[in-house]
């Protein structure tokens, strides 16, 4: 389960292009795309199988997704909840519709799959009125060579006007610095602006960009390498003590910092989840070597003992791990309490094992096969 709320804005806003390159004939191929094609991998090697520059690999799926994914309006206002981000690029790719979460997850995952190095983020926007707009939105970053550039397709791929969705290709959100993009798009987490002095919630509110114009020390190139080699938890931890730090002003951020704390559950049960079926895997392939008496294969007592160990060790930190989560999500924690009413039974017949084991492995060997006679 992936528990994410996809609550995004669509915006009519006009920023200069990037204008540094003739994409004509990249534009033109990417038209090409067949329709047996349905991965979202596939499509991604059709694109820039004949491209050498990850600029233009870049601008290519960039192009496909924004000319042929339509911004699906009324889905704004569903509060969907996915369970994990394969489910989110298999609907748009068969629905070619979608929220921004679409937009970007697909771009994330076409990118990495031809190699170029991607980055999702989530901030909120100012809107055409010059006001913070009321629901939160994502776009993507890309790092070519050591330049952080920004990338938002669904802006991209169109706008609503007289609340109709108009799909219309607008070619002026590929390859934005950073310093542009924070004229309109506010990262939730101070380390996405991608920038050496960061500007905080309220710098942005009031359009203070004094702190653009002078270099700082922040290092964010460092601190981004850093965090992509954290855990999802502790990423999303160390996500909400820097938006704490920045000191939220905005219903959006706050909520923000809800969505990770959920997340952060969603992701320790994950792991229990995770250990708790090692466990399983393990006592299951003792079992199967038990019904067979140890014979069929022959099994070494060293074997025996280090499956049952490791059975052992595996349902009792799973166990450990469930009894320590709580989320205030109800369907999150329905599942928390499913599995702890589960360990009782699994605890007891690991026990009953290792008590069996621990017979076995000390009787005289010759006399182990009426141990199983009374089984």
């Amino acid at each position: 389960m992936f528990i994410r709320i996809l609550i995004i804005s669509l915006l009519v806003i006009s920023v200069p292009g990037y204008g540094q390159k003739d994409y004509s004939s990249i534009d033109k191929n990417s038209e090409r795309v067949p329709d047996s094609l349905a991965t979202y991998a596939e499509i991604a090697q059709f694109l820039t199988k004949d491209l050498s520059s990850d600029e233009d690999k870049a601008r290519a799926i960039y192009y496909w997704i924004a000319r042929n994914i339509e911004y699906n309006l009324p889905q704004l206002y569903l509060n969907k909840r996915y369970f994990s981000t394969e489910e989110i690029i298999l609907e748009v790719l068969q629905n070619r519709s979608g929220v921004c979460q679409h937009y970007s997850e697909l771009f994330h995952a076409m990118a990495r799959s031809a190699d170029l190095t991607s980055y999702v983020i989530t901030g909120y926007t100012r809107n055409v009125f010059d006001r913070i707009d009321e629901f939160s939105h994502s776009w993507n970053a890309i790092q070519l060579d050591s330049n952080f550039y920004m990338i938002d397709v669904t802006w991209a791929a169109g706008y609503v006007q007289d609340g109709k969705y108009v799909h219309k290709f607008r070619d002026a959100f590929f390859l934005k610095t950073p310093v542009e993009f924070l004229q309109d798009h506010m990262p939730f987490d101070p380390i996405w602006q991608c920038i050496d002095n960061p500007l905080t919630y309220e710098d942005f509110l009031s359009r203070n960009y004094k702190k653009l114009e002078v270099p700082g020390a922040y290092n964010f190139i460092d601190s981004i390498s850093l965090f992509e080699e954290l855990s999802k938890p502790e990423q999303l931890d160390h996500s909400n003590r820097r938006i704490r730090e920045n000191k939220p002003n905005n219903s959006l951020i706050r909520n923000r910092i809800d969505e990770n704390i959920l997340q952060i559950s969603y992701w320790n049960y994950i792991r229990a989840i995770d250990t708790l079926n090692s466990g399983i895997e393990n006592y299951n392939e003792y079992i199967s070597l038990k019904n067979w008496q140890f014979r069929n294969p022959k099994t070494e007592d060293s074997r025996i003992k280090e499956l049952i160990d490791h059975a052992s060790s595996g349902v009792y930190a799973a166990n450990d791990m469930m009894y320590r989560l709580f989320s205030s999500n109800q369907e999150l924690n329905d599942l928390i309490v499913e599995q702890r009413n589960r360990m009782p039974a699994i605890i007891s017949d690991i026990e009953r094992e290792k008590d069996f084991v621990d017979r076995y492995l000390r009787k005289w060997k010759p006399l182990r096969i009426f141990m199983f006679l009374k089984l």
